[in-house]
């Protein structure tokens, strides 16, 4: 494919697979090299029926127990109560530590740590179990986001967002509301389209910042 300009919007440590000619600025290079993604696993457990609201539980937790995989969960049955499920994520130290787990071991813990959290042996038994460990996939490396670790925002923060000639950077790391989401990557993606538009003479440099109005 051959365009006049290129708007980027994947993981800044991503964009070290890329190749360029000629080579990105030093500073822009060191900055993508020092940007790790997040760890997390998100795991969904299928059960017979929503078990939990017999107890008057919603489904949605943080469990604070070392010993349980998962942090958060949600209530991911339907709405129409259909496919019982909770969905929950292991996170950042401990997705590590359990990534060399086998799926069905991971699933093991996950519902002994439900079964305990709840009080109800029920969570023992799901019929089904899914599972997304995002530090395996390719084209994202990681979940949710990047991080910056100490020092980097200060000594490499103003690069993320500078263009190199014409290629301009997107992806929800380079919001500056809700960077890590999904409103986040939006924001970027708008903003990054308008500062092409603004070199291509189409919009003045003012209109760059401009807020989207809401969608109706």
């Amino acid at each position: 494919f051959q365009g006049k300009y290129v708007i980027s919007a994947v993981p800044p440590i991503m964009t070290t697979k890329i190749h360029y000619k000629p080579d990105l600025p030093p500073r822009r290079n060191e900055l993508i090299q020092r940007l790790p993604m997040g760890c997390v696993i998100k795991c969904m457990v299928y059960y017979k029926e929503a078990f939990w609201e017999r107890k008057g539980y919603c489904g949605c937790f943080i469990i604070e127990d070392e010993e349980c995989p998962i942090g958060i969960t949600i209530d991911d049955t339907k709405p129409d109560g259909s496919f019982p499920a909770i969905m929950g994520f292991i996170l950042a130290r401990k997705a590590v530590k359990l990534a060399h787990l086998s799926k069905e071991e991971r699933k093991k813990k996950i519902c002994e740590g439900y079964a305990k959290a709840m009080g109800m042996e029920e969570a023992l038994h799901p019929v089904h179990y899914e599972e997304m460990n995002w530090n395996s996939e390719q084209y994202s490396g990681g979940c949710y986001t990047a991080y910056f670790p100490p020092g980097i925002m200060y000594s490499y923060g103003r690069i993320i967002r500078q263009p190199v000639d014409r290629i301009y950077f997107a992806g929800t790391e380079t919001a500056t509301q809700w960077s890590g989401y999904m409103e986040g990557a939006v924001q970027a993606g708008e903003r990054a389209a308008r500062e092409v538009l603004y070199h291509m003479g189409k919009i003045s440099e003012s209109e760059i910042w401009m807020p989207e109005p809401e969608s109706k």
